[in-house]
């Protein structure tokens, strides 16, 4: 083993704190949501914008992945943020979005609250 390297001992379990970005507790994942949080709700609005003006066809985490050259792995908390669905909001984000039945290329499709019935 080289001299060098050190195994990862993960962090005791201790009360979440409600303020701080979630994350995996791994430094890298700690620093991309770090990074992250002051955008967050740009991103979020953006999501809910593009989904509204679709109307009732909605659009999947990938399309919107493509269509707001946003990264998966942003637009997929993002949008459990939108549902209202995120364990880390704590419920203090009301659900402005849907994940319906439909499914295209194997995801499942959002459409915005408003528009669902028009």
């Amino acid at each position: 083993m080289r001299a060098h390297h050190v195994h990862y001992v993960p962090p005791v379990a201790t009360e979440p704190d409600l303020f701080a970005p979630p994350a995996q507790p791994v430094d890298t994942s700690l620093v991309a949501a770090a990074l992250i949080q002051p955008h967050t709700a740009r991103i979020r609005e953006a999501i809910y914008l593009f989904l509204r003006a679709l109307g009732v066809r909605g659009a999947t985490a990938g399309e919107l992945e493509l269509a707001l050259a946003i990264p998966g792995s942003t637009v997929r908390p993002r949008l459990r943020e939108a549902e209202g669905t995120a364990p880390w909001c704590h419920g203090r984000l009301p659900a402005r979005i849907v994940k319906t039945i439909e499914k295209r290329g194997g995801m499942r499709v959002y459409v915005a609250l408003d528009r669902m019935q028009k």
